[in-house]
């Protein structure tokens, strides 16, 4: 599925005609809301997320998960079972992910935690969070660094050196003395964050990897290979003598004190911006384009065995580029597209190789990647292209050039159907019959005509297009076009991918993710108040009763088909 498109300010050059898709207006801009908490509506896990959580600011130990303040929400290791656990999110309620401080109440069992916006607590009963705006609560607009308790209050350090104390349950805060707070505090407050934070002298960790560890005092940190320090931000020894290690850029990582032997855990994403979702049997891969980021990469999951592993373009010969935009594995290999060509992937080898116009292909940007049993399908800037996958296998490619070279249309998405091969462009739909091997741009008076298409998706007899200005679909055995509400037209909608299923047809846009109910005849919108990471979803994959939606703040999963709730 392709899926970085030409929204946000660029010019789209279409055979003479030029388009400027500058900003949204902000008749359809997605206003920002202050998330209470938890939505009501869903049941705890309906939504989850995972984005980039490698920088991390502290760290609490709870009754049994270690807690990791992280910029990308609140990622938790499962002492017990050994494994991380799904992460605290926006999803899950919070304000926002930026998160400077975590905390464990041992007495209420609830985890506290102060973002960019608000003090949030989890209740450990109901396993729903509550945000209390800085404002609300009396503290001003001052980050918290600190978060403290004794038998009766919650206590609150900010970043300006200010002190505020409040009683547990109570959504107001009082000022108090910081230095008098200092004093009193030597005993009786259990403190998390910055005030809680311990420094030991730490031994030279024994590692299983190619990392090394400088235990300086004042500013312990790693280094990798490639000379690249990660400062470990914040360190915690727990009851049982395991030392629980934050970085900055490195993720999180555990020590056992008595054999003094370290070992990465890495947990979550790479980099946040996801424009491409792709699954092998349990493994997920997964690539986005970077925004500025230091470290950037694409990002294997292993959900059954909670497993990691990070691809980054700039230390791997063979790949030109990790700006990804498709992914589609294939057996022992996986295919990439990317801003800068074709990349291979073969995994039995752990070899890469890149494939560009002085290959034959029509252009280094790729939109999408389709395979079938003997050709790889490739969109670009420049049209659409045929390779050779027997050939390519072998660092060789045999390229077609399926549309003409000379009308140089941007070719967006493919779907494969049967003997044919539907391509969304910037002339509308072009439809390629891979029996007889000729092709055609649609020119009907109906559908979306020239304008352009930049997704497409197949389910059953009906082709669903998703366009500048909403959804289009066909339906071949009837052999025309749909109408309302099946149609969906909104000015300016910006769509990035559309996904048909049996039942329910998932649109993604720069403004949430609509949902076509097939059997109730309606298109429902979900936004960040229902648990998307961000308003703008470049991708979608089906997954069953659950469906995945990449953003450019990371990865949602969504229980879309929950008995118990009806959207």
């Amino acid at each position: 599925m392709k899926n970085y498109l030409p929204w946000g300010g660029i010019l789209v050059l279409l055979t003479g005609l030029i388009f400027w898709t500058g900003s949204e207006p902000q008749a359809f801009a997605e206003t920002p809301q202050f998330i209470q908490g938890t939505n009501p509506k869903y049941e705890v896990g309906d939504w989850i997320s995972y984005t980039d959580t490698q920088y991390m600011n502290s760290i609490a130990i709870g009754n049994r998960y270690v807690y990791f303040a992280t910029t990308g929400g609140i990622a938790r290791y499962d002492f017990y079972g050994n494994r991380w656990a799904r992460p605290f999110t926006l999803s899950d309620g919070l304000p926002d992910n930026d998160i400077l401080t975590v905390a464990f109440d041992f007495e209420s069992g609830s985890v506290y935690c102060a973002g960019a916006l608000a003090l949030s607590v989890r209740d450990p009963a109901s396993k729903r969070w509550t945000n209390y705006s800085y404002r609300e609560i009396g503290v001003g607009r001052q980050r918290v660094h600190s978060i403290g308790f004794d038998n009766e209050y919650v206590y609150l350090v900010t970043t300006g050196n200010a002190a505020y104390r409040g009683r547990r349950n109570s959504t107001r805060f009082e000022s108090i003395a910081l230095n008098r707070l200092m004093h009193a505090s030597a005993d009786s407050i259990a403190w998390f964050g910055r005030l809680g934070y311990k420094r030991l002298s730490l031994p030279n960790f024994l590692m299983n990897s190619s990392l090394l560890f400088f235990p300086d005092d004042a500013r312990p940190y790693f280094q990798d290979v490639n000379d690249r320090d990660f400062e470990v931000k914040y360190y915690v020894e727990d009851p049982w003598q395991f030392l629980w290690l934050g970085t900055w850029g490195l993720g999180g990582a555990k020590a056992n004190m008595r054999t003094n032997f370290l070992e990465m855990i890495p947990f979550g994403l790479i980099e946040k911006d996801v424009n491409a979702i792709a699954t092998n049997g349990d493994e997920m891969w997964l690539g986005g384009i970077n925004y500025g980021a230091p470290i950037h990469g694409i990002t294997r999951w292993n959900r059954k065995t909670g497993d990691w592993v990070y691809y980054e373009a700039r230390y791997i010969m063979g790949l030109r580029s990790d700006d990804v935009t498709s992914i589609a594995p294939d057996g022992r290999y996986v295919w990439f597209g990317t801003l800068d060509g074709l990349s291979l992937l073969d995994r039995q080898k752990n070899d890469w190789v890149s494939f560009t116009i002085l290959n034959g292909l029509a252009d280094n940007h790729v939109y999408d990647v389709v395979v079938d049993s003997d050709f790889i399908w490739v969109a670009t800037e420049e049209g659409l292209d045929r390779v050779d996958k027997a050939l390519a296998a072998r660092d060789t490619l045999s390229v077609k050039h399926i549309t003409r070279p000379r009308d140089k249309v941007p070719v967006y998405d493919i779907e494969m159907d049967s003997n044919l091969v539907w391509a969304a462009t910037g002339y509308g739909v072009y439809v390629y019959n891979r029996t007889n091997q000729k092709g055609g741009y649609y020119s009907g008076a109906n559908g979306p005509g020239t304008a352009s298409v930049f997704g497409v998706s197949v389910s059953g007899n009906e082709v669903w297009f998703a366009t500048r200005y909403g959804v289009e679909a066909y339906n071949k055995s009837e052999k025309k076009w749909m109408g309302p509400p099946a149609r969906h037209l909104v000015p300016d909608l910006k769509a990035f991918a559309i996904r048909a299923t049996p039942k329910a047809v998932w649109l993604g846009t720069t403004n949430g993710v609509y949902k076509y109910d097939r059997r109730r005849d309606f298109w429902r919108k979900f936004s960040q108040i229902d648990g998307l990471l961000d308003p703008r979803v470049q991708d979608i994959l089906p997954d069953g009763n659950y469906i995945w939606f990449g953003t450019r703040e990371g990865l949602t999963r969504f229980y879309w088909n929950a008995p118990y709730r009806i959207d």
